[in-house]
């Protein structure tokens, strides 16, 4: 038997009910780095004094009276976790933490119900202990840093377990009132209270769902502060009750943030939306402008120079009248742009109304940055121009297509094509007889697009630029 109990893997030792102590296994020596022979014969605590600057170390007491109850009911007893340090080698006292099983002995064979020694049972849980406190510690610590607090809700017992910062975020002195979570809800702003409750049903349901909800709270002073409430539900392992645990941070400031950044982005877009409307206005006077002097002037090339200004300004224009009549600062619809482009064109078209070609527009309702959708417009305006100006029709059954789609994933393609004949020739043609501006811009604005240009004489001129989204 003396060979079992030195070998057993647990650190044990045996004292009478008077705490003499009789025995001591190896791994209870080796734990406690001392020898057998130091310990038995001698009380517990003449081997283990108490550590004389700890004024609250009473563990005989503990000790004794444990001892006591197994002695009275015959039953093991396990003492509450306990600190009872150790003096090392050098003689100075070393924090130790400690859980304790004291389990009754029998060996009077006179008496076999008395309890004659007791097997004490110590396992070393400093290690442990010190561990969660230095993790508790960092937890504090981080919440005080980011304005957090931690809680537990009982969804049974509609009560909530919480570190202060919880009852600080509400307004609330630390300890003001027990666990209830009515007085929380009460200050919740009557404009949240609902999703509140709501969301804290639904998690309430199920075991491992997640509770995410932002809300303002409404102290007494007339305070308000923004909380993000952040947890999870789960089942209590000791009374299989579902738990809902979780994090609240207080955002307040970066509700203010949000509130100050969306009244600037909206000063920012009245401004945008103000200059776009005086830049529109600018460019209409310039259009203007060029067209009294296209009609002063008795210079049929000059004349042509200009009409051909006058409609490359207003296609410039016509971006920032979608602009100033769109919620959207950033982009452009193109259907919407080109429909009202087109309508330009058609007014400034040379010759008689009735004789100019039909504008037939095919537009997918594409958006497109504000740089990419000026330099579409000016393609467009350049394409329709030279297929009004070099193609002949049959008498009123002229039409010019300007067709916008998307392509093979994020390819974009303008195609604008007649139906023209009479040996038209291309913009991009070496033999088209103009002054080579057209050509030139419909080049740069290509390559702007980062695009490539087709062209092909089939039933009429066809011009496609196909360019990236």
């Amino acid at each position: 038997m003396g060979v079992l109990f030195d070998s057993q893997p647990a650190a044990q030792m045996v004292f009478r009910p008077d705490l003499h102590v009789v025995a001591a296994n190896r791994c209870y020596c080796e734990m406690l780095g001392i020898e057998r022979a130091e310990l038995v014969g001698k009380r517990v605590f003449e081997a283990f004094p108490a550590n004389p600057d700890d004024p609250r170390a009473d563990a005989e007491a503990e000790l004794q009276a444990s001892a006591d109850r197994v002695v009275e009911t015959g039953e093991a007893q396990e003492m509450p976790l306990r600190q009872h340090d150790v003096a090392g080698p050098d003689g100075h006292y070393r924090v130790r933490y400690w859980r304790i099983v004291n389990s009754p002995v029998f060996a009077d064979r006179g008496d076999p119900t008395r309890v004659t020694h007791i097997i004490h049972t110590a396992e070393d849980i400093t290690g442990r202990i010190l561990g969660d406190r230095v993790h508790e510690a960092k937890r504090r610590a981080a919440m005080r840093g980011a304005d957090l607090a931690y809680f537990e809700w009982c969804p049974g017992s509609r009560s909530v377990s919480r570190t202060p910062q919880f009852d600080t975020m509400f307004g609330f002195a630390e300890e003001d009132h027990a666990n209830p979570i009515r007085p929380f809800m009460e200050r919740v702003h009557p404009d949240d209270l609902a999703g509140l409750e709501a969301e804290m049903e639904r998690v309430s349901r199920t075991v491992g769902a997640d509770l995410h909800q932002d809300f303002r709270t409404v102290w007494p002073d007339g305070t308000t502060r923004w909380l993000l409430v952040r947890g999870e539900s789960i089942r209590n392992p000791d009374t299989e009750e579902l738990l809902v645990v979780g994090m609240l941070l207080d955002v307040t400031h970066i509700k203010q943030s949000e509130a100050k950044l969306r009244e600037a982005i909206a000063v920012r877009d009245l401004l945008i939306a103000k200059v776009n409307h005086r830049v529109k206005n600018s460019l209409q006077m310039v259009t203007s402008i060029l067209n009294l002097e296209a009609q002063a002037t008795g210079d049929e090339t000059a004349r042509v120079s200009l009409n051909a200004a006058t409609a490359r300004v207003q296609a410039v224009a016509a971006i920032h009248a979608s602009l100033y009549e769109d919620n959207d600062l950033k982009t452009v619809r193109l259907d919407n742009h080109i429909g009202r482009l087109v309508e330009h064109l058609r007014a400034s078209l040379p010759g008689r109304k009735e004789q100019a070609p039909q504008i037939v527009l095919q537009v997918a309702p594409l958006r497109l940055p504000i740089d990419k959708a000026v330099t579409l417009s000016l393609a467009v305006n350049e394409l329709v121009t030279n297929s009004v100006k070099h193609a002949s029709w049959p008498e009123e059954n002229g039409t010019v297509t300007v067709e916008l789609r998307r392509e093979k994933g994020e390819q974009i393609v303008l195609e604008v094509s007649d139906n023209g004949t009479g040996g038209t020739s291309g913009l991009l043609s070496e033999d088209m007889p103009s002054s080579g501006l057209g050509k030139r811009l419909i080049r740069g604005m290509a390559a702007q697009l980062r695009g490539t240009i087709e062209e092909e004489c089939v039933n009429g001129w066809t011009t496609r630029i196909l360019f990236p989204e």
